[in-house]
């Protein structure tokens, strides 16, 4: 299927407003995460991996009380699930299988590939995709998914 990134929005209802939203605070809740964790230079523990991994679930119940909008509080909370059901948090529903999840879970990653880190340097536009598509293979992402960002960027 060959589909732009904008008819992708459209074609699979993704409220770009909302997405929009969700994107620039989807990583509120690291707020509450220390310094000290989130700027280590070495491999987290898994005591700091726990840690780390409560940021969606802070961010969701903090803005959650500020009356963001439920949508934009659901993408910030599941935008670590993946489409296959794994990822975090946990939860009943399928909400990796969100498309809106999913495309704000692929933004991340590849950001969080191209950008300079304490723990790592930049990577190319085509060693991020390349390690992207291994989600992809894996049933992690959808192809669709991968094939928009591919474009978009």
């Amino acid at each position: 299927m060959d589909i732009s990134l904008f008819n992708y929005f459209e074609l699979f209802r993704v409220n770009l407003s909302n997405l929009q939203q969700a994107a620039m605070l989807h990583d509120y809740g690291k707020i509450f995460i220390p310094d000290e964790i989130l700027n280590k230079t070495g491999a987290l523990t898994l005591e700091e991996r726990e840690i780390v991994e409560q940021h969606s679930e802070l961010g969701y119940e903090l803005l959650r009380a500020k009356g963001v909008d439920e949508e934009v509080l659901e993408l910030i909370k599941y935008h670590h699930r993946t489409a296959n059901g794994g990822g975090y948090p946990m939860s009943d529903d399928n909400d990796g299988l969100n498309v809106g999840v999913q495309i704000l879970r692929a933004a991340d990653i590849y950001s969080a590939l191209i950008e300079e880190r304490p723990y790592k340097k930049p990577m190319s536009r085509d060693d991020a995709l390349a390690i992207m598509y291994k989600d992809v293979e894996s049933g992690k992402m959808s192809e669709d998914v991968y094939r928009a960002l591919e474009k978009a960027i």
